[in-house]
């Protein structure tokens, strides 16, 4: 079956100047001269000089290594054991060690300006384990300034995980709040490093290229189902692991051959990961998703997405692809439905004097839209309906040393269901959100494929790599589409990805 929207016209929604501010510019680091200026704020721009971007913005996998469980001493910081939590502003932090861990490169500083040379952004998922009260939970780099945005949300004794692109602050390392505002409180918190971004300098200083990230030309699509023919017809059980084609990999609904190339350069995926575990055996679990398989001796020591028993959840996962064009994804209890849905994938051997496919961090993560504030029209998307955000103000907004970054392809952001309200009072209801290209000419049909998941009473957090169409003369715009009851949903930009150079 395929959604159909109906049949009243899309909306369209402008991001406006009046919504812009200061933390759009983006943070590259130059292989030639390089000047640093700290803003009150405490926000970081780190200019670049006469040169291209060099190798700057590309992605490096590792394997997925645990590097924070607060539940074990040998994976803890300081303060030993459960986190406190509370209140903002002035709610605990505590602070990780990242760079230099888990296949990144030895922490460098040539020129002493307390930042990392090499490691320009790393890719994490954080999940929050157990909390004792309601709250969230910020992530960014030591030394920088907070922020408005969160990359997780919780309720009291949920396991809740997202992904993230996060720019390592002074020493390499990240700061971590969790804030609980109605009361003090206590949580578990634990990091995992999927891969990370490449600074312009890391080619100088001895490192090699690695890899850029590309859009599906047909936009997002749907690889496995396991509650389909192609995907097992039948749920994974506990301890089971699957082999997942990605080298060549065929979309279904609508049928897309090849979604992802078949080549050796494709190096690795991104994927949305949805769970499903409301069935007669679930039991509480996660899914990981893994370039190798594992043995029963050897269980994967990461998580991409928990699952309370009848829970359906999605996250975003960039995961290296093995050698023979797999991955590997593990259940660890009961039975559970799993989706794969392709947002995109990472491939080498790139030109280096092009910029296509380079991932450019911003200083600090930037709230596009919340559809619960006034400036943004202070209306919840409609059940069945889509409604399209022109992102061109804000990608000419992007710039180094207040120069623009040039054409880019799309965004990776937090984007947050925040709310869903009934359509008819009498009916429980529950949701998806599905954004994609806005297609260049009208249709109906939306991609059988979603970002998140959401029922009654939830705030559901999700990273995602959104790719711009275009219609008309503006091709910066995203579409977003709601399946039932009246949705509002916000959207944090972190980071963006280029299309070309800037002239």
């Amino acid at each position: 079956m395929t959604n159909e929207l109906q049949s009243s016209p899309v909306t369209p929604r402008v991001l406006r100047t009046a919504a812009r501010a200061a933390v759009t510019t983006a943070l590259l680091v130059s292989a030639a001269v390089v000047a640093v200026a700290v803003s009150p704020g405490g926000d970081r721009t780190v200019e670049a000089v006469g040169e291209a971007f060099g190798s700057g913005g590309e992605y490096h996998s590792v394997e997925p290594e645990r590097i924070l469980d607060t539940r074990v001493p040998a994976l803890d910081v300081a303060p030993a054991g459960r986190k406190p939590t509370g209140p903002e502003p002035s709610g605990p932090t505590f602070d990780v060690q990242v760079v230099g861990r888990a296949g990144l490169p030895a922490f460098r500083d040539a020129n002493r300006d307390g930042f990392d040379d090499n490691v320009l952004a790393v890719a994490v998922n954080i999940t929050v384990v157990n909390p004792t009260g309601l709250g969230y939970l910020k992530a960014y780099g030591a030394g920088e300034n907070a922020g408005d945005s969160s990359i997780v949300n919780f309720r009291p004794a949920e396991v809740v995980p997202n992904s993230a692109v996060l720019r390592p602050g002074r020493d390499g390392k990240l700061t971590v709040r969790v804030a609980t505002p109605l009361a003090a409180g206590s949580v578990d918190v634990l990091i995992d490093v999927f891969g990370w971004f490449s600074s312009s300098g890391y080619v100088t200083n001895g490192g090699t290229y690695g890899a850029r990230l590309v859009a599906p030309p047909t936009g997002p699509g749907r690889i496995f189902d396991s509650r389909n023919a192609s995907g097992g017809s039948a749920p994974l059980r506990a301890g089971e692991e699957r082999a997942i084609k990605i080298w060549g990999a065929d979309a279904s609904d609508p049928a897309v051959a090849d979604i992802v190339p078949n080549s050796a350069d494709v190096v690795g995926v991104m994927v949305n990961i949805t769970g499903v575990n409301n069935l007669g055996g679930s039991a509480s679990t996660f899914f990981s998703l893994n370039p190798k398989p594992s043995t029963p001796s050897t269980p994967p020591s990461t998580s991409n997405v928990n699952l309370l028993r009848g829970q359906f959840r999605s996250t975003l996962a960039i995961v290296p692809v093995s050698a023979d064009g797999n991955v590997y994804l593990y259940n660890l209890a009961g039975e559970a439905h799993a989706i794969l849905d392709v947002t995109g994938y990472l491939v080498r051997n790139q030109p280096p004097t092009s910029c296509k496919g380079r991932v450019i961090p911003l200083v600090a993560p930037f709230r596009a839209f919340d559809t619960r504030q006034t400036a943004f029209f202070q209306t919840p998307l409609p059940p069945a309906q889509a409604e399209d955000w022109s992102f061109r103000d804000f990608a000419n907004d992007v710039r180094i040393g207040g120069q623009p970054v040039g054409p880019q392809l799309g965004l990776i952001g937090n984007l947050t269901a925040a709310g869903l309200g009934r359509q008819y009072a009498w009916a429980p209801v529950s949701s998806f959100l599905t954004a994609y290209p806005t297609p260049a000419a009208s249709g109906t049909q939306v991609p059988t494929v979603s970002n998140l998941v959401i029922a009654e009473n939830e705030v559901v957090p999700n990273m995602a790599f959104l790719t711009y169409g275009a219609t008309g003369s503006d091709p910066y715009q995203i579409r977003f589409y709601n399946r039932a009851g009246y949705l509002d949903y916000l959207l944090d930009v972190t980071a963006v990805v280029l299309a070309d150079c800037a002239a």
